[in-house]
């Protein structure tokens, strides 16, 4: 007998999805150092809400991306405050952190969280999608993401890749 994999729905977030999220974030990111401040992610779902998805499973959050949007375009940086720098009317759509729950990997949640963004990008008349990534420039140039620059933060080599959009 063969197990169905479980399905997934992708929504957007609510504040009592944020614990969740902060412990994944945690869980995924410490190993790398770019772990960001539960303060920060608390402040992305607030300030932009449609840009902050969730992956669901059982009731249970495997998954999430979260995202704000830019008047110029820049390298992102890590604990930067959304209410600092989103722009409601901004072109540039950032995705500031996005992670899959290890044991839901290679199930095809990341991609439809990406594409969700993508979508919601679209949707607000953005012209390009950035994001940084310490691991991850495999899958997202499968998704059609290109890699513009590497730096450092934390001591940890960052990624910057972006994907233009066509109007």
């Amino acid at each position: 007998m063969s197990l169905m994999p479980l399905t997934f729905r992708i929504r957007p977030a609510t504040p009592e999805d944020i614990p969740q999220v902060i412990q994944l974030d945690f869980e995924a990111f410490s190993p790398y150092g770019t772990a960001e401040s539960p303060e920060i992610i608390r402040a992305r779902q607030q300030v932009f809400p449609e840009g902050f998805v969730v992956a669901e499973i059982a009731g249970r959050i495997v998954g999430f991306g979260s995202s704000e949007k830019w008047s110029a375009m820049r390298e992102p940086g890590l604990d930067e405050n959304p209410y600092d720098i989103h722009d409601p009317n901004g072109p540039i759509f950032c995705i500031t952190g996005m992670a899959v729950a290890e044991a839901h990997r290679g199930q095809g949640i990341g991609t439809a969280m990406t594409r969700r963004l993508i979508d919601i990008a679209r949707a607000h008349g953005c012209t390009r999608v950035v994001l940084e990534t310490t691991h991850a420039q495999a899958f997202y140039h499968r998704l059609g993401f290109e890699t513009l620059a590497e730096r450092q933060e934390r001591g940890v080599q960052l990624y910057v890749m972006e994907k233009q959009l066509s109007r």
